[in-house]
């Protein structure tokens, strides 16, 4: 299999990399690629440790892909070890007044109520649910129902396939029906925000675009869509949950839950504190007890 054909949108960057440091050395067929090689490409590269790490994945699933095919014998990109003791990304959630800023930012978007109700929908979407914006982007109608006197959402996450089923509030069920049809959709939509004509690619990036727009005037420092997802992370931690429990509400795996917030929350931490003030309690008091008696 020749190199230049090995090309997917999603990891397009990589094998583009990939593609130019093959063309560099007259290499053409991805077989002839050695493990010393890899990490001649890996050191012309000079990407920050997570990010390493992250395209060091990538390029163990092309081996994977192309032994499992037998173009290749073995997927020697394995022998490559990844850098060890990473600090991850500082976790950011937002404060209280960074949230209703962003809330209020999307009634001043655009000219005209479409955009405006789209994205606060989608705000609120992100708030409450914390979805990561491919899977709000792609809503489908038919994800939301009744439960009794609740609404609920229910789908799997495009990302990795994890079941999601949450309550709403209804302010978010609100925000949905003012939604109004997408643009070149004719009525009875199954989609929230896309029409279903355009590719799901566009769609996506139709959604970070209009959330870029509020970001901007909201005046928020570092905003983003992701930061949702810590900010609903940590007040649930805060109030008790376990990371299984977080794990289950994000689609993640707990192991990714513990990683990323075990040590930021104040709340969680304050809960800590006071447990283990009541253990040194009682282990003191035990003590002084058991010191009385001796004497």
């Amino acid at each position: 299999m020749s190199v230049a054909v090995l090309e997917a949108r999603k990891h397009r960057n990589t094998l583009n990399r990939i593609r130019a440091f093959c063309d560099a050395r007259d290499i053409e067929w991805i077989s002839e690629l050695t493990t010393d090689m890899l990490d001649a490409f890996r050191a012309s590269r000079r990407l920050a440790p997570l990010t390493s790490i992250k395209e060091l994945q990538l390029v163990r699933q092309l081996f994977g892909f192309c032994n499992d095919r037998r173009w290749v014998e073995e997927n020697v990109a394995k022998r490559i070890k990844p850098p060890r003791n990473i600090r991850p990304n500082d976790v950011e959630p937002y404060t209280s007044a960074e949230v209703n800023a962003i809330i209020s930012a999307c009634n001043r978007i655009g000219t005209a109520p479409y955009e405006r109700l789209r994205t606060r929908a989608m705000v609120l979407m992100l708030r409450y649910t914390a979805l990561r914006i491919g899977d709000v982007a792609m809503l489908a109608r038919d994800r939301v129902g009744a439960d009794g006197k609740r609404w609920r959402i229910f789908l799997r996450t495009e990302k990795n396939g994890k079941a999601v089923f949450l309550p709403i509030p209804d302010e978010l069920k609100t925000a949905l029906d003012l939604v109004p049809l997408p643009r070149g959709c004719s009525e009875g939509s199954k989609y929230f925000f896309w029409n279903g004509l355009s590719s799901e690619r566009s769609m996506k990036s139709i959604a970070e675009r209009s959330l870029w727009s509020v970001f901007k005037m909201s005046g928020v420092h570092r905003a983003h869509a992701h930061r949702f997802r810590h900010t609903l992370a940590t007040e649930l931690l805060e109030r008790g949950a376990s990371f299984e429990d977080v794990a289950d509400v994000l689609g993640n795996s707990s192991d990714v839950v513990r990683r990323h917030y075990a040590k930021w929350s104040p709340g969680r931490q304050a809960r800590i504190d006071d447990l283990m003030q009541r253990v040194h309690c009682n282990a003191s008091w035990n003590q002084g007890e058991a010191a009385a008696t001796i004497h």
